[in-house]
């Protein structure tokens, strides 16, 4: 399959400012057998004429009413005809040989479904920043489900490229109900089924602006996507199929940052099959964690102490849960007073997000 055919998937809406550096980084590809499918979402300004200023016959333009980026990447899998798939947002562009190194790998590597690369975050000028490989996983390969439920170590749907058979067998195509991390949510469900290999040479440079939609979508929506993206995870066969430490670490996102201040969903997943499948002491230690955010902002405190006396059965023998549970039944007031001191001697938790690294050096 020298000659196969790579549909990329590009979703616009008014995305006029950058949208011919994108286009022609797809044009110089060293990789010629390619079609780009331009799904222009509803745009108000001058998408449509920039994209037909390009005569070549590979690019496509369809229109939409505006729906979301999320449907017209849907519209883009309908109309994609390539054997292999990939997405490109409008204002980022690809490294010259970003579809070669991808196309080589998927047919040197029949086991593999999918596959993806190394890339840049870039500032608003096109400068790299920041390499993914820096800040997240790199080199994952295989069954990655585990690894992918905890960390989108791809970086972004741009690096990645799916044979589209793996696509149509189990009818995979993207959560329209998901509006953020929806690439997320749409890789995790390939990894249930297929595994992905890895490029080590840059595939992308992802663009950071203020106008990007990671950046301008509002707070609470972004939530309310990331946090059905869990749920559909712990709804998965495959879930309890990773390792304890894999799930523990989804537990701790999803309990103490995903649904922070939301306690009946807390209290939902703690009672789930799931969470309670976990060992006593990983349960102990969440329980633990959970109760001391709260205890901390003098919250809920009837839930703090159940919680904590829950982690003390889980666990009698840990120090610190059976400290602070001894001590809520007391006193709230000197629980958090010890609380406190134990935090106030470790080193603060100074991790930042990607975007955040990466306007920070700018």
């Amino acid at each position: 399959m020298e000659s196969a055919l790579v549909s990329i998937i590009m979703p616009v809406f008014n995305g006029e400012r950058y949208l011919a550096q994108a286009i022609e980084s797809v044009i110089n590809q060293t990789y010629p057998h390619w079609e780009l499918v331009v799904v222009d979402d509803g745009s108000t300004d001058n998408t449509a004429p920039i994209v037909k200023t390009y005569s070549d016959s590979r690019i496509r333009y369809t229109h939409q009413e505006n729906r979301g980026q999320t449907a017209a990447l849907n519209r883009g899998l309908e109309l994609a005809r390539g054997d292999y798939i990939t997405t490109l947002d409008a204002d980022d562009w690809l490294p010259a040989t970003s579809l070669s190194e991808r196309v080589n790998l998927l047919q040197q590597h029949p086991e593999f479904g999918v596959v993806y690369g190394d890339g840049f975050y870039c500032s608003e000028a096109g400068e790299p920043v920041l390499q993914f490989s820096k800040h997240m996983p790199t080199g994952v390969s295989g069954d990655v489900y585990g690894v992918i439920i905890v960390s989108p170590f791809y970086g972004t749907g741009a690096t990645v490229l799916v044979r589209r058979q793996i696509l149509n067998d189990h009818q995979i195509r993207y959560d329209e109900s998901i509006v953020w991390c929806q690439d997320w949510d749409f890789y995790i469900r390939l990894a249930e089924k297929t595994a992905f290999g890895f490029v080590e040479s840059a595939t992308i440079y992802y663009r950071l602006h203020e106008a990007g939609m990671t950046l301008t979508m509002p707070k609470g929506r972004r939530l309310e996507s990331l946090i059905r993206l869990r749920y559909k995870v712990l709804a998965s066969a495959r879930f309890n199929s990773v390792s304890t430490a894999q799930k523990s670490a989804f537990f701790y996102d999803f309990l103490l940052k995903d649904l922070q201040d939301r306690l009946q969903d807390q209290i939902n997943i703690i009672e789930s099959n799931e969470f309670r499948a976990l060992p006593d002491n990983e349960q102990a230690r969440l329980l633990r964690l959970v109760a001391i955010d709260y205890l901390l902002q003098n919250k809920h405190n009837d839930q703090v102490r159940q919680w904590l006396q829950k982690a003390w059965g889980h666990a009698p023998l840990d120090p610190k849960t059976s400290v602070v549970a001894m001590l809520s039944a007391l006193s709230l007031n000197l629980a958090r007073l010890v609380t406190k001191l134990w935090q106030s001697r470790r080193q603060p938790d100074v991790s930042l997000s990607p975007f955040e690294l990466a306007l920070a050096s700018k």
